[in-house]
C-alpha cells in the first residue's frame, strides 16, 4: 500500500465517522429515527458507494457500476423512498451486472 492509498482510507473513515456523528445528533433531536439496521445500511451503502466511484474514476467507465447500484438502492431503502424486498434488490443488482458486462463487452472490442 502506497501513502496516497493510506490518505484515501483514512479519509474514508473520518466520513464516516462524520456521518456516524450527525445521524446521532439527528436521532437525537427527532429529525431522524437512527436505528441499528438504518445505520449498517449507511455504513454499507457509503462502502459500496466509495468502491463503486474509486472504480470509475480509477479504471473508467463501466467499473464500479455494480457498486454504485448497490449503493443507491441501499439509500433508497433506508430514507424508505422505494422498500426493496431481498428479491427486488437482487434483480436490481443481477440488471445492472449485466449492463456493467454488456459495456464491457463492447468497449472492450472497440478499434
Amino acid at each position: 500500500m502506497n501513502a496516497g492509498e493510506g490518505v484515501m482510507k483514512l479519509k474514508f473513515f473520518g466520513m464516516v465517522l462524520i456521518l456516524l456523528g450527525v445521524l446521532i445528533l439527528l436521532s437525537v433531536f427527532n429529525v431522524f429515527d437512527v436505528s441499528f439496521g438504518k445505520f449498517l445500511g449507511f455504513v454499507f451503502a457509503a462502502l459500496f458507494g466509495y468502491t463503486g466511484v474509486n472504480a470509475l474514476v480509477r479504471k473508467g467507465f463501466p467499473n464500479g457500476l455494480v457498486s454504485c447500484a448497490i449503493a443507491l438502492v441501499l439509500v433508497l431503502h433506508v430514507f424508505g423512498v422505494h422498500r426493496f424486498t431481498f428479491w427486488e434488490g437482487f434483480v436490481v443488482f443481477f440488471s445492472v451486472l449485466l449492463i456493467e458486462w454488456g459495456f464491457f463487452a463492447i468497449l472492450s472490442h472497440r478499434g
